[in-house]
């Protein structure tokens, strides 16, 4: 068709692109579940992806997961008898709390609002009374296979997902009113009780003190995956200075440990309280499983997308990578009772801690606190009389029969110039 001077050659692109514009979600603060971004899923594909259960719209009517649907309409039903609830109250509830819990996911879900409303209610029924299940033995079931030791911990780590997340609003809002406050102990802490056997540090009563006080604080909690990462946290630790450091580069274990460093579990169980005082390196002990991976990479993939600029786990992640190049540095740190291996091969835990760091260098350049500590601990190996002290240690004094051959030695030394003195004399 000819244009005749009166037509805007522009207004078909205009209005197509105002119309996306009309279409696109803002991004709103109660913004906290996204999609793993491709650079960090592309390095370990299933340390993302729910293996039984979908829970929320991102992974809903995956075939593969299909097989749980049937159990959680039963979990729906055993959480509505135990309740008292009516299943009408518990829609509208849901329908009340619809578009902030819409707006808590980074993208558009296109679910009509009585299928997010479902999706909502069935998988927050689902995970509460998974959760009591676990925490009350009288609530089981003989026919829940879901209660098996091997299922708890695949449904736990499903639970923990970045992309299975559901907003913890909800979840606490309606264990609130099922329960009308009738239970003694609160929605978080059933929950850092369901998740303990995924924790990386393993005190827990350290965790849930650390856990409560963020809470008194005023913490909001996000959502599961975000109540396990402040857990890991202590409140003190996140009044660090704004900004970021610069990176830093330290040397592995092995070379600390040459250059005259010692080091020592950490008597505090905050993962991220390291201290290090005249030579000696305190870091809290760790756990390194079969799921600390899971776990592992699915907090940071929350900070890489959500606190970027408080990416305390992170951090800590290149810390580790920093101090573990090979086996040995594990060994190190294993005999120092800093890292309890339950994967058995330390060159397995090497590998797994150098590949949680790939692609978080960048972006997780460490911040102030972790600026010191590296700072440091550079200071104390520049200092050549360390070195020589820890080589004197190692070659001469580091087992008995060592002490007792160098004593020999210097006594026979002793006696022979003595000898040498007491013949020139004689002369």
């Amino acid at each position: 068709m000819s244009n005749d001077g009166n037509e805007d050659p522009y207004l078909m692109l205009e209005t197509s692109i105002r119309e996306q514009l009309d279409e696109l979600q803002p991004i709103l603060p109660d913004c906290c579940i996204y999609r793993v971004p491709p650079k960090l899923r592309s390095v370990n594909e299933k340390a993302y992806t729910p293996q039984i259960a979908s829970i929320g719209p991102l992974h809903l009517g995956k075939l593969e997961l299909q097989a749980m649907e049937d159990q959680k309409m039963r979990y729906l039903k055993a959480f509505l008898d135990r309740t008292n609830m009516s299943l009408k109250n518990c829609i509208k509830v849901m329908k009340e709390w619809e578009e902030r819990a819409r707006n808590c996911y980074a993208e558009r879900i296109k679910l009509t609002s009585d299928e997010f409303v479902k999706v909502i209610l069935v998988d927050s029924c689902f995970i509460i009374e998974a959760i009591l299940r676990y925490t009350a033995s009288d609530m089981k079931e003989q026919t829940d296979f879901l209660t098996k030791p091997h299922m708890i911990y695949h449904v736990r780590t499903d639970l923990i997902l970045l992309e299975n997340q559901l907003p913890f609003f909800v979840l606490n809002g309606l264990f609130s009113i099922a329960f009308n406050d009738q239970s003694r102990t609160t929605f978080p802490e059933l929950c850092i009780n369901y998740f303990r056997g995924l924790m990386i540090t393993r005190d827990f009563e350290k965790t849930v003190n650390n856990l409560m006080i963020q809470l008194k604080s005023g913490y909001e909690v996000k959502h599961l995956l975000d109540l396990l990462r402040i857990s890991h946290i202590s409140s003190s630790l996140m009044l660090r200075p704004e900004g970021r450091g610069k990176l830093i580069k330290i040397r592995n274990a092995a070379a600390l440990q040459e250059a005259g460093m010692t080091f020592k579990r950490g008597s505090i169980n905050c993962l991220l309280d390291l201290r290090f005082i005249v030579g000696v390196l305190e870091i809290p002990q760790i756990t390194i499983d079969d799921f600390s991976e899971f776990v592992l990479r699915n907090l940071v993939a929350f900070e890489f997308c959500h606190y970027p600029f408080d990416s305390y786990i992170t951090d800590y992640i290149i810390f580790m990578d920093s101090l573990i190049d090979t086996d040995k540095d594990v060994d190190i740190l294993v005999e120092n009772d800093v890292i309890m291996n339950w994967l058995g091969d330390s060159s397995a835990v090497a590998a797994l801690v150098n590949s949680l760091a790939i692609e978080t260098i960048v972006w997780g350049m460490t911040g102030a606190n972790f600026n010191i500590i590296y700072e440091s601990l550079n200071a104390y190996c520049n200092v050549r009389w360390h070195k020589w002290k820890a080589t004197l240690k190692c070659d001469y004094f580091s087992t008995p029969w060592r002490i007792v051959s160098t004593i020999a030695a210097v006594v026979l030394l002793l006696l022979t110039f003595v000898q040498t003195i007491t013949s020139i004399i004689s002369l």
